[in-house]
């Protein structure tokens, strides 16, 4: 006599939808997050905001007497602005040397490495050219080697290039300590364990303080895109160097993010889209 089929119970219902659940939340995909063009778009988008106010800023001391620290503040407010505009969105790296410093720190996915520093230097030169024409507007400038002139006074240089003319190992050196000083503020500040809404305050103060010590030496980059950016109008004596200008900072944020990946906390090395400056 065949036995009659068994009817499955409750208990084996909800264990079998709860399964199906699980698979189905393994592979739909999160659309929630802002897509690698906007985050694109919000990279090229602050690098221009971050650029512009903090060369342009440097380019003009002379009009209004200003300072070094004068310079140092307006690159720090201009991330303070950019942070707060397109945070949310990109993650507000605005510069090559972060953008490699949160990736080996374990916070930043590598495939979107090479994307964030070619949005990075398309906004660093539209910024560029856009200083470049703004100079060139200037009745005093007679022709493109004038303007460049003036644009390389703003351009990171060392030896000559540099009121105090000091040498390429000491512009080594302290752009290396500077970026590194400045990925470490990003780093911390945008932890589980820092308040994220004060992360572009604490950021911006961060870089126009480290700018105040590495201004005299080398005219302050910290920022790999921003060096280039400017070179590339700036002639031919800022493009010869602007190597030191990519090296020094990439080795010091990469000291800092490696640093954080071997001595940080678990639950933050992880692979994130974005570093939100913004808490839930």
């Amino acid at each position: 006599m065949a036995e009659e089929p068994t009817q499955p119970n409750a208990a084996d219902i909800d264990e079998v939808l709860v399964e199906e659940e699980m698979i189905e939340d393994i592979w739909v995909e999160d659309n929630s997050a802002p897509s690698l063009m906007a985050r694109l778009g919000a990279e090229i988008a602050g690098t221009f905001i971050l650029v512009v106010m903090g060369v342009g800023t440097a380019l003009f001391l002379s009009v209004g007497n200003n300072g070094t620290l004068t310079a140092g503040l307006a690159f720090g407010a201009a991330v303070v602005i950019g942070a707060t505009a397109f945070g949310h969105i990109s993650g507000a790296h605005f510069n090559s040397a972060i953008t490699v410093g949160v990736w080996l720190s374990g916070r930043f996915p590598g495939r979107d490495v090479a994307p964030y520093i070619l949005a990075q230097l398309v906004g660093a030169s539209l910024a560029g050219g856009a200083l470049y024409i703004i100079t060139l507007a200037n009745p005093q400038i007679v022709d493109s080697a004038s303007a460049q002139t003036v644009l390389a006074s703003g351009a990171n240089m060392f030896g000559e290039g540099t009121a105090g003319g000091w040498g390429v190992g000491a512009a080594i050196l302290v752009e290396v300590i500077a970026t590194a000083i400045l990925v470490l503020a990003v780093l911390a500040a945008t932890s589980v364990r820092g308040v994220r809404s004060l992360a572009p305050f604490i950021i911006g103060l961060t870089l126009a303080f480290v700018l105040v010590l590495a201004i005299p030496v080398t005219n302050g980059s910290v920022n790999p895109a921003r060096s280039t950016g400017i070179a590339l109008f700036a002639g031919a004596d800022a493009l010869s160097q602007l190597w030191v200008f990519w090296v020094a900072p990439l080795v010091g944020a990469a000291i800092i993010g490696l640093l954080y990946r071997a001595f940080g906390r678990e639950d933050e090395i992880e692979e994130v889209e974005t570093i939100d400056f913004v808490t839930d």
